[in-house]
């Protein structure tokens, strides 16, 4: 075995082991700032695709696929690193003035220091040529420590952004250093594909809205997958040093492909069910998990026809990245979503296993690092959410979930359930006279209608009143990990009064109202009593314990498994029918008067 080969396996692993034990103690509450930032650090792969963008003078095939995969990198850098700071900003806690003057002072005081460091990097490189090479090692071995410090910052709301802040410095040193790589040659195509990626990233980060979060994500998934396929592409059509190659590199150029191929696809389809471009309910036909691990299988076949039989620049190099590109697509397209915060983290560690075959691909260690890194994120995202609905990995990549027949399951059984009850937003009030506890539900159906706000501000004016008010957050509310955390965060929500839903689910029986603003599958009592359901063995939040419920839906219709909700017809529940917004816009009138 190649020593390279052989210490960059070590990395990989070493790297793979350490992130798990960093990234599993983020708590729930930083999930999708998490999610965020393993994203923009995946943008790592803007080091390699530097190299191949300016490894000639002239225009050649080779250079523009380059310039393609730096304007894809850099955009995830920006705006991955933007938007999660615009999230971290919104966390936020009341307390003692004195302690967030003294963790201001110490922020500056690291920044300060950060400065000085990356100036006296930049003289290393401009006055000492003939040590770049040596500096620009010891600086990538810096960014990696920094991205895992990073990280850990995201243990705490505390150091949170300054851990984002190590880590953009982390990538700064990482890219300043590689533009002195001794192969780059010419610059024209970098600057033009930094400055558009730079400037599409911005936007994305800066003006995105919240609740669009998930689809920005699986968005970016595509873009860093791409620059890892057209890199792969490159190296193995037009290898920079042109050698004839080797097993050991066809088989990372294959894995490279393969896994950006359908990375990118598949969070292409994923994006579009986020933004309501495609249907969000399961896209199915006869015999579809069959011909996708039949796909699957020949995709396979032909990876290890490549890296044994098939000679340099053979056709069936690019069938493989056809059938990526077709299995990511079929993958996706079954998937309802419901499944979506599963999906978003399995694209999310698939991104970064491409990243890290493009690492081994140019023998770029940090590449290495930074995608283990990230996949292993993506990995536990996953596990957590599966765990949060109670069904294995295959099951949502397979199962078609919600796509049942919604007349059987609401049909001759409805009646003996019992009636529903409405409310109107002026008759609500009467059910908070006297309240001394209030516990507050969100699910997707507030993100959808931005209700937050007026969330918020009835939580406010309850508080104001004496009344203790608590959030009660499901690990897959919303459309990603922690994607409800940030809603509120963004409406100056205390991010001390958001609960997990072990945390919270005792408190429930000595609540006095339960406000359930958009959450359906999440509150559904059938998960623990109906066998039948396909709910059934999900951990929910226990709504049907408080001593009133009150639910703010637009209608009857069933959540995303397509069943209907027994919490509704609790003699306890009162539904107030209309758009989430302004129904908390009409009973924040009606109990302020």
């Amino acid at each position: 075995m190649d020593i390279q080969l052989e210490i960059g396996l070590y990395i990989f692993i070493l790297a793979g082991f350490l992130g798990y034990h960093v990234i599993s103690r983020v708590p729930p509450l930083l999930h999708t700032p998490l999610m965020s930032a393993t994203n923009a650090m995946s943008g790592i792969s803007l080091v390699g695709s530097l190299v191949v963008a300016g490894s000639s003078s002239e225009f050649t095939p080779s250079t523009f696929l380059g310039f393609i995969a730096v304007a894809c990198s850099s955009t995830n850098v920006v705006g991955g690193f933007l938007i999660t700071d615009r999230m971290l900003r919104m966390f936020k806690k009341d307390e003692n003035p004195e302690l967030r003057k003294g963790r201001d002072l110490f922020n500056r005081i690291v920044l300060l220091s950060l400065t000085a460091l990356f100036v006296v990097y930049l003289a290393m490189l401009l006055l000492f040529q003939d040590m770049r090479g040596q500096a620009l090692n010891l600086f990538y071995i810096i960014s990696a420590v920094l991205f895992i410090l990073g990280l850990k910052g995201l243990s705490s709301p505390k150091w949170a952004r300054m851990g984002m802040w190590l880590a953009e410095f982390g990538m700064l040193l990482a890219v300043v250093g590689t533009l002195f790589h001794p192969e780059i040659h010419s610059y024209i195509w970098i600057v033009a594909g930094l400055i558009i990626g730079s400037l599409v990233g911005g936007a994305l980060g800066w003006w995105i809205p919240m609740t669009a979060v998930p689809q920005r994500t699986a968005l970016s998934h595509a873009l860093g997958a791409l620059a890892a396929t057209l890199i792969g592409v490159s190296e193995y059509f037009w290898p920079r040093h042109g050698a004839e190659l080797g097993r050991v590199l066809m088989t990372a150029i294959g894995f490279e492909v393969i896994i950006g191929g359908l990375t990118f696809t598949g969070s292409l389809m994923a994006a579009g069910k986020l933004q309501g471009l495609l249907p969000g309910a399961p896209i199915t036909y006869k015999g579809q998990n069959a011909s996708n691990l039949t796909l699957l299988a020949a995709l396979v076949a032909v990876l290890i026809a490549f890296i044994v039989f098939v000679p340099v620049g053979s056709p069936w190099f690019m069938l493989m990245v056809v059938l990526a590109l077709l299995f990511g697509f079929l993958l996706v397209i079954p998937i309802g979503a419901a499944d979506m915060p599963v999906v978003i983290s399995l694209l999310n560690s698939y991104a970064g296993l491409a990243d890290a075959a493009m690492g081994f691909v140019l023998m770029n260690k940090i590449q290495i690092i930074t995608g283990s890194l990230d996949g292993t994120s993506g990995f536990l995202l996953s596990l957590l959410m599966c765990r949060a609905m109670n069904r294995s990995a295959m099951n949502v990549l397979f199962g078609a979930f919600g796509k049942i027949d919604v007349e059987a399951s609401t049909g001759p059984v409805t009646e003996e359930k019992g009636t529903i009850r409405s409310i109107t937003a002026e008759e609500a009030p009467v059910l908070f006279e006297g309240a001394r506890s209030v516990v507050i539900v969100p699910g997707y159906g507030m993100a959808v209608a931005q209700a937050q706000h007026g969330v918020a501000e009835l939580a406010s004016l309850l508080l104001k009143r004496g009344v203790d008010v608590k959030y009660a957050i499901h690990p897959v509310a919303g459309r990603m990990p922690g994607h409800m955390n940030v809603l509120l965060a963004e409406a100056n929500v205390p991010y001390d009064q958001l609960h997990e839903m072990d945390q919270i689910n005792p408190y429930f029986a000595e609540a006095d109202v339960a406000l359930v603003v958009g959450a359906n599958d999440v509150t559904n009592p059938a998960a623990k009593n109906n066998r039948s359901s396909p709910l059934y063995g999900m951990p929910i939040l226990e709504v049907e314990r408080a001593k009133a419920i009150i639910v703010l839906k637009r209608s009857m219709r069933p959540g995303f498994a397509g069943v209907d909700n027994d919490l509704y017809y609790n003699p306890k529940c009162m539904m107030l029918f209309g758009d989430a917004k302004d129904s908390m816009t009409k009973l924040y009138a009606a109990l302020k008067a």
